[in-house]
């Protein structure tokens, strides 16, 4: 093989730009011995691949894409983030398909019902670093029910609550209407507003995400996407460093056409009445 330089890369690295996943995943095609480079197996998580060299994945040709590409898509409802479906259900990935030839990563997911904001990277460590926990990216999410929102419901899913053994919280909450609220979560356990609102015996109608960390959907017609820009993708990361730990979520919050509530304050400086 040939000599390190400043222009290798790390073996992992190379083969999360190449679309294989984050570092994490990559490294276990090395371990399963599935990767040559120069037509050598690869053993070695430390190996480092220069330019002129050849990297093989199952006997293919692999190349990295340096350049890291964000697609924000309105997500319809109905439509299935995955990557097929035995079904034949609409997915999402083929509404970005004809920005970009490569391989993508969804950031995180929707349910098939829920509708929005969803991100596509080519960048697996990025989608990794963006979906983390410990990071504590906010999502923000429009929630209509069949039945009005009480304050007291609110502050529960404030406080947090187990269902089946899993912890749910609500960060912030923005209150629009009896029955429309805006959510902000740092997460984004499977199902989360869903089973919350099911915990208290109320139905969700609706769901829809309107922003990812620092990206919103802005006027993005449903069903179409677009290629973030390189200010917005340098805010992406950005958002990846500068976030609070979990534990420790700024007071109050942005106004709207009613107060935001946090989690980060007082109960007794949160209470408000009315606006139902």
């Amino acid at each position: 093989m040939s000599d390190q330089s400043s222009e290798s890369v790390r073996i992992n690295k190379y083969l999360s730009q190449a679309g294989f996943g984050s570092r994490r995943k990559v490294e276990e095609l090395v371990l399963h011995r599935r990767v040559q480079v120069d037509g050598e197996t690869v053993e070695d998580l430390s190996t480092r691949v220069a330019p002129d060299q050849v990297v093989k994945v199952d006997g293919r040709t692999v190349h990295r894409s340096r350049h890291t590409v964000v697609f924000a898509l309105n997500k319809p409802s109905r439509v299935l983030v995955s990557e097929s479906d035995p079904d034949g259900r609409p997915l999402a990935i083929d509404m970005v398909r004809h920005l970009y030839s490569g391989r993508l990563f969804s950031v995180g997911r929707l349910d098939f019902l829920s509708s929005g904001l969803l991100l596509f990277t080519n960048d697996g460590d990025l989608a990794q670093a963006l979906m983390r926990p410990r990071t504590a990216v906010e999502r923000e999410y429009v929630v209509e029910t069949s039945d009005p929102i009480t304050d007291e419901m609110m502050d529960t899913f404030l406080a947090g609550v187990t269902i089946e053994g899993v912890h749910y919280r609500v960060a912030r909450y923005r209150r629009h209407a009896a029955r429309r609220v805006s959510i902000i979560l740092t997460e984004g356990k499977n199902r989360e507003i869903r089973r919350m609102f099911a915990h208290v015996h109320l139905r969700v109608r609706r769901i829809y995400r309107n922003r990812y960390g620092p990206i919103t959907l802005g006027q993005l017609p449903e069903g179409e996407a677009r290629p973030l820009t390189t200010s917005e993708i340098e805010r992406l990361r950005a958002a990846i460093t500068s976030t609070r730990p979990r534990n420790t979520r700024p007071a109050g919050g942005h106004r709207g056409s009613g107060p935001s509530r946090s989690n980060g304050r007082p109960r007794g400086t949160q209470r408000r009445r009315g606006g139902r």
